[in-house]
């Protein structure tokens, strides 16, 4: 599959409503594009967020990141309406593996009334911190190659004692940068798709999801912006193609809890 971008959100539409929700954890919370605000279930078992688009609004791609649906093994899935009584699956349900970042795909609709359903099976409250649920952007060409999908670093600090020796090393956050050049674009294309995501989104450095090769790497998305220092610089030379565009984008790896059970008690002393 050809890279693709998420940044068309139907929770925008409207307000974003939950079935349940923790006090201080509003559904609001999912499209303020922050990975540390959540959206926080108030009680356990089903949970769905919806929304009223106000007119029929297309989808075909829902994105999550900042969530622990995989440790609390919940079933996602997305359904739409066009009267809020009576509603179609469009994205078949599946339990995410990790809380690592989602992005799943499905056929093009358009409703005015969108949710997406959380049916954990553990008793453990689901949360969600971005939640974006629209239309994809599809590159019409693969990245030129080669192509590093991640180029990663990282941000650390370190104690020393009075006479210089190490205490302790520690890792802040992990940011990575991802650059790619398109050759050949299609000009309407660039011109009717790309140049709007870019003029009335992207270089206002809002983040989006990306994904280079859902296909092949469906675990390997991101949710990155533009670099402060990027320029948009397309070269054309071509009546109907344009030559080539380079992007670079940037993000910090997700810190992902991890549920660990605690080790037994150790066995009691023999009886002498």
């Amino acid at each position: 599959m050809n890279p693709i971008i998420l940044y068309d959100n139907r929770f925008l539409d409207g307000v974003p409503m939950a079935t349940d929700t923790s006090a201080g954890y509003s559904a609001l919370n999912v499209v303020d594009l922050k990975t540390f605000t959540f959206w926080q279930a108030g009680e356990p078992g089903y949970e769905d967020i919806a929304v009223d688009c106000g007119a029929a609004k297309s989808a075909d791609t829902l994105g999550i990141i900042g969530h622990n649906l995989g440790t609390v093994q919940a079933e996602i899935s997305v359904e739409s309406s066009d009267d809020g009584d009576i509603w179609t699956q469009q994205l078949e349900a599946f339990t995410p593996t990790s809380d690592i970042a989602i992005l799943k795909v499905f056929p093009s609709v358009a409703a005015r009334y969108w949710r997406v359903l959380i049916d954990p099976a553990t008793d453990a409250l689901p949360y969600i911190a971005v939640l974006v649920l629209g239309a994809r952007l599809t590159f019409p060409v693969p990245m030129d190659a080669p192509f590093r999908p991640v180029e990663e670093g990282m941000e650390s600090g370190s104690k020393r004692s009075k006479a210089g020796h190490l205490l302790a090393h520690y890792v802040k956050y992990k940011p990575y940068s991802i650059s790619a050049r398109f050759s050949y674009l299609d000009r309407n294309w660039l011109e009717s798709v790309f140049l709007p995501f870019w003029l009335n989104y992207a270089s206002d450095l809002h983040p989006f999801f990306w994904a280079w090769d859902l296909d092949s790497y469906p675990d390997d998305v991101r949710f990155v912006r533009f670099k402060a220092e990027y320029t948009y610089k397309p070269e054309v030379s071509v009546l109907t193609y344009y030559d080539s565009l380079d992007i670079d984008l940037e993000g910090v790896r997700e810190t992902v809890a991890v549920v660990q059970t605690p080790p037994a008690p150790p066995p009691p002393p023999p009886v002498q």
